[in-house]
């Protein structure tokens, strides 16, 4: 289905008048949180658009249930926080230009929508009025600053309230996971989980372990091999000797080669 054009302009005063794409969603699997007949998806939103001044723009064709906003229109709802202080990675403010969708009470209402994009001639949609202003630029930026900074009593209290849920949960994986050893799944497969402090041993180790003495005799040479710095030097010079030895040898016999006539470098 393609997308209707729904005209706005900022204020009331506003000589600049925008565009939302808006159309039915529909999706091929089903969200609890966005049922199709009921939920309007809505392009090119600006930045400075939150739900409440969205609400407040829909609400002329009917309640407005819940608005959403995500970064793209293929992103899935995320469960709302119910911290006052902190926020998950998805749930972080969205920069840039966003997506909406509108979920209304009742299909009408979206039917209303498109018939007002399509028959609105010169009418425009408001988007801050004087009820319900949004706020922006230097505005926003101060109210924005101005905030208090949160209690250190309150963040202490979420946090240590957050820690107990967090071991509760792995405390509860735990049982679980106990419960399963010894247990065959449905394939018939038993699962075996080591629950304790200590680490078990890697295979690596454990090969080292079967190959019994005879490793250790190898390594043990292998350290005590050259482990002073005047073996490495000893080592060296002996080399250097032996090369000299095997020259002056190979000159003796060229010399008797040549002195026979039996010498023929080509």
């Amino acid at each position: 289905m393609d997308y209707h054009v729904l005209r706005w302009k900022f204020e009331d005063t506003s000589t600049a008048v925008r565009q939302f794409f808006v159309k039915v969603h529909r999706s091929s699997e089903r969200i609890p949180q966005r049922p199709d007949e009921r939920t309007l998806i809505v392009l090119n939103v600006p930045p400075y658009c939150d739900e409440q001044s969205l609400d407040n723009l829909f609400s002329r064709f009917g309640h407005v249930e819940a608005v959403q906003l995500q970064k793209n229109s293929t992103d899935l709802p995320v469960t709302p926080s119910t911290s006052e202080f902190f926020r998950p990675v998805e749930q972080q403010p969205i920069k840039g230009f966003k997506v909406a969708f509108i979920v209304f009470r009742a299909p009408k209402s979206i039917e209303k929508v498109l018939h007002f994009a399509d028959n609105s001639g010169s009418e425009v949609l408001v988007l801050s009025i004087s009820k319900s202003p949004v706020i922006t630029g230097v505005p926003a930026w101060l109210k924005e600053r101005r905030k208090p900074l949160p209690s250190l009593v309150e963040l202490k209290r979420e946090i240590d309230s957050f820690m107990e849920d967090y071991d509760t949960k792995v405390e509860a994986d735990k049982q679980r996971a106990k419960e399963m050893v010894g247990i065959p799944d449905d394939d018939g497969w038993t699962t075996v989980t080591r629950v304790g402090k200590k680490r078990g041993i890697r295979q690596e180790d454990v090969n080292t372990a079967e190959a019994g003495p005879l490793a250790k005799k190898k390594n043990s040479e292998k350290e005590l091999a050259d482990f002073y710095r005047f073996q490495k030097s000893d080592g060296k010079t002996k080399q250097l000797s032996e090369l000299r030895r095997k020259f002056e040898e190979d000159k003796e016999k060229q010399a008797l080669m040549k002195a026979t006539r039996r010498f023929k470098p080509f």
